[in-house]
């Protein structure tokens, strides 16, 4: 009997240890990519804006984002959040991190730095935490998005969108 409580000791043992091992291990081994982006948005909503682009940094690639957000409202300084589930997604030309890297937006905020008074350029700062990640777990989007307008008779044209900014992932 005590060479089965030796043996019940020992397993609770070695599963302790890997509980506490396993872990710390994990968070050791996670690494921290970060690319520089741009592009364009080329499809918007009153609460949707859909980006692609280029990317370099830990890796040469594309990169998409949907962003789903509250309707943008309010002059300069105004906020508003990006909601839940919008998607990112990237197609790099190496195996590190990964071919191909998918991800939700979570949470973040849209803040109008230039509402465009007088039919001038409107800016906005994006600033969005990454959910599900398949190759980290997590990540950021950080991007100034400006809508390019100009005055043609009278009437005020957006006439292109563009996007440049950071994403972490790690």
């Amino acid at each position: 009997m005590k060479a089965l409580h030796r043996r019940i000791a020992a397993a609770v043992l070695v599963a302790s240890l890997l509980v506490l091992l396993v872990p710390v291990t994990a968070v050791a081994a996670t690494k921290t990519y970060r690319f520089s982006i741009s592009g364009t948005e080329v499809s918007a909503t009153s609460t949707t804006g859909r980006f692609v682009g280029a990317a370099s940094g830990s890796a040469l690639g594309t990169w998409y984002a949907e962003v789903v957000h509250v309707p943008l409202s309010g002059g300069d300084g105004a906020q508003v959040a990006i909601q839940s589930g919008g998607s990112f997604g990237m197609a790099l030309d190496q195996a590190e991190p990964a071919y191909v890297v998918s991800g939700q937006f979570s949470r973040g905020t849209i803040t109008t730095i230039s509402s465009g008074t007088n039919c001038k350029n409107q800016v906005y700062e994006v600033d969005g935490d990454l959910r599900n990640v398949s190759v980290t777990g997590t990540g950021h989007f950080a991007a100034k998005l400006t809508h390019h307008r100009r005055s043609v008779l009278g009437r005020c044209w957006l006439y292109a969108a563009t996007v440049s900014g950071t994403v972490t992932l790690g």
